[in-house]
């Protein structure tokens, strides 16, 4: 489905007002929460939503998501905190702050029974090792760790190939669901409890490759910084520009030829007027006999 501009702007409103959501109940538990990447720069560089953009990001520490999800019920009724702590087939490393009375299938969640609404991605800010080859060894398991959630949800990857889902195939059933869970454990606590004392990494999407991923300076995530987004003044990491710098390059202030303004997020159907659940069947869980 190609979105036209109308619905666009639309999106983007019912984006801000999950935006606005977890603003409120950030706020009342004095949670820091962050934008970041597209939004941090979109803050810098547009005071807003890049143009040609359709995603609101940010990021949270680990301990700062663990008391999110502590008081997931104080989100008004309309919203759900989507986590593998809340959704059982969610099978993806990132969090979501989800609007359950609209509609948004894209191609990297596929079709599974989960909450599929209009959402704000939330990035979950991990200690990065101070030992190099530590650190190395945790961007390999947060490799083994999605796929490990995929297996547990019965997936295989999406658009990486016919290699990528033998080899990934192979590779989680030398694992019993009982050693996966275990292994998936393991995993989380060391995201957690690595000692990393100098850097924050997400380890994931983007961010990481077989051999790096982004880091970021701790400093960054103490005391927000608060820039214009489009109608009010949202918390951005105490650099914005240097946040920008590292996910971006030195030249984060241009704007991309006029080909590349375009959004790369893969939306299969947008509806911000219908809850997800009234396409069951035709967007998402499709094979009913999977259902418990």
């Amino acid at each position: 489905m190609v979105i036209r501009m109308i619905d666009l702007e639309k999106y983007k409103k019912k984006q801000l007002e999950i935006l606005h959501e977890l603003d409120r109940v950030c706020k009342e538990y004095h949670i820091n929460y962050y934008l970041a990447y597209g939004s941090c720069l979109g803050a810098v560089r547009h005071k807003g939503f890049i143009p040609w953009d359709d995603d609101i990001d940010v990021v949270v520490t680990a301990e700062g998501m663990d008391r999110l999800l502590g008081v997931k019920d104080s989100f008004g009724a309309k919203y759900f905190l989507q986590c593998r702590d809340t959704d059982k087939n969610w099978s993806i490393m990132s969090c979501s702050l989800r609007d359950s009375t609209t509609a948004c299938f894209v191609e990297e969640e596929g079709t599974k029974d989960t909450n599929h609404g209009i959402k704000v991605d939330i990035y979950v800010l991990y200690p990065y090792p101070d030992n190099p080859v530590l650190a190395h060894k945790l961007i390999l398991d947060s490799y083994m760790l999605r796929l490990l959630y995929m297996k547990s949800c019965n997936e295989l990857p999406r658009n990486h190939g016919k290699l990528a889902k033998i080899s990934s195939w192979l590779l989680t059933n030398l694992y019993s669901d009982k050693t996966a869970a275990k292994t998936i454990k393991r995993i989380e606590n060391r995201l957690k409890n690595n000692g990393g004392t100098k850097y924050y990494s997400v380890f994931f999407g983007n961010d990481v490759t077989l051999f790096t991923s982004l880091k970021f300076p701790v400093e960054m995530f103490k005391e927000p910084k608060y820039l214009p987004f489009e109608d009010f003044m949202a918390p951005c990491p105490s650099n914005p520009e240097l946040m920008c710098k590292i996910c971006y390059g030195d030249s984060y202030m241009e704007y991309p030829p006029v080909e590349k303004r375009v959004s790369t997020h893969g939306i299969i159907y947008l509806n911000c007027d219908e809850p997800y659940t009234n396409f069951e069947g035709l967007y998402y869980f499709k094979d009913k006999k999977t259902r418990d």
